[in-house]
Parts: structure tokens; C-alpha cells; sequence
């Protein structure tokens, strides 16, 4: 078993303040640390469920100046671990939060989920799950090669395809690599 797991994400946004707003009092998270650099114009929180030497955080970081970012198509969601989705939507839509997928199994299975945008227009997938060490369980990319993907996430950061599923129908595959086994914890891997 590895001892190697992911610590963190970093993502640019336009606006610190209402995006730590946004994933304290809707997602639950914790602001961990805030740091402003002037000199070098931007500032920077990292935000989780749990201390930063033992819980995967979000680095969100502000470029003075800059107030909306391209996300992109590469870029899917990052999947949270929560006991309730329909009072987590809830709380959302009571925010002012957007709602891009409401609350419903996942397609050809019995986990209940939903999508949610932060203001910057990152999703999250809420998965409704029991109580879990760590709530930040997923990160969603598209490849483009998904076969050399899966081994390069192999070869390189020593994850483990943990599961791969083919939906012919909706023209994707789901390949999920991670650091440890999905149906006992909610580690951080990569749903690419």
C-alpha cells in the first residue's frame, strides 16, 4: 500500500472573497490560511474539511486585476463526499448558488448526486456518501488518450486504476485511478 496521496488543487478566480464565502457556507469547508502578496499582485486561501498536513485542500488564488478565467474543456468537476445532497443543494440554491444537475442517481446506479457551479463556474459533484476522513474525494479531467493517461497516472504518481466503465451510449469511459480502495475511503484520485 502507498503512502502517497494528493495534497492539493490550485485554481485561479476572479473573486477571493465571495468563492470563500461560497465553499465555507455551502460546501462546508474550512478557510485554512489566507495569504496577500501585493509585490508580486495576487493572494491566495487554501480551504478543506481538515488540516492541511493531513486532508486534500483547494488553493484558490486571485491575480489582482483579473476578475473571470477560461476554464476550458479539460477541466470536468472535483467530486465532494457529503451525508445529504438534497439539504447541501438546498443550501446551495438558498445562497444564490447555480444548480446545474439536480439531485438524482447516478446514471445505471443508486448513489444520489447533483452538480453545483462555484462563481467562478468550477462544478462540483456532491456524492452522497456516509461520514468520510476525507470529503474531497474526486478530481474529473478529460483526456484525450485515456489508455496513455492511465499509464502515465500509473508509471508516474504510482496511483492504481481502481475502476473503468465504458458508456457506449453517451459516447465516454470512466476510469477511475486513485491511492487506495473507493469503497473504503473517499482518497483523492483522478476520474479521468
Amino acid at each position: 500500500m502507498t503512502k502517497r496521496r494528493m495534497l492539493h488543487v490550485v485554481y485561479n478566480v476572479g473573486d477571493l472573497d465571495k468563492t470563500i464565502k461560497f465553499y465555507t457556507e455551502c460546501l462546508g469547508m474550512k478557510l485554512l490560511r489566507r495569504r496577500d502578496i501585493p509585490e508580486d499582485r495576487y493572494s491566495n486561501a487554501f480551504l478543506g474539511y481538515g488540516p492541511e498536513d493531513t486532508n486534500f485542500t483547494v488553493e484558490l488564488t486571485y491575480n489582482y486585476g483579473v476578475d473571470k478565467y477560461d476554464i476550458g474543456d479539460g477541466f470536468g468537476h472535483f467530486g465532494i463526499a457529503v451525508e445529504d445532497v438534497a439539504r447541501t443543494v438546498d443550501l446551495v440554491k438558498a445562497k444564490g448558488g447555480k444548480v446545474t444537475r439536480e439531485l438524482a442517481p447516478v446514471k445505471g446506479g443508486s448513489t444520489i448526486i447533483a452538480f453545483v457551479e462555484d462563481p467562478n463556474g468550477y462544478k462540483f459533484e456532491l456524492l452522497e456518501r456516509g461520514l468520510t476522513p476525507e470529503p474531497l474525494c474526486q478530481v474529473m479531467l478529460r483526456v484525450g488518450d485515456l489508455d496513455r493517461s492511465i499509464n502515465f497516472y500509473k508509471k508516474s504518481f504510482g496511483m492504481e486504476l481502481l475502476r473503468r466503465r465504458d458508456n457506449p451510449e453517451y459516447k465516454y469511459t470512466v476510469a477511475l485511478m486513485g491511492y487506495g480502495p473507493e469503497d473504503k475511503k473517499c482518497s483523492a484520485g483522478a476520474d479521468i
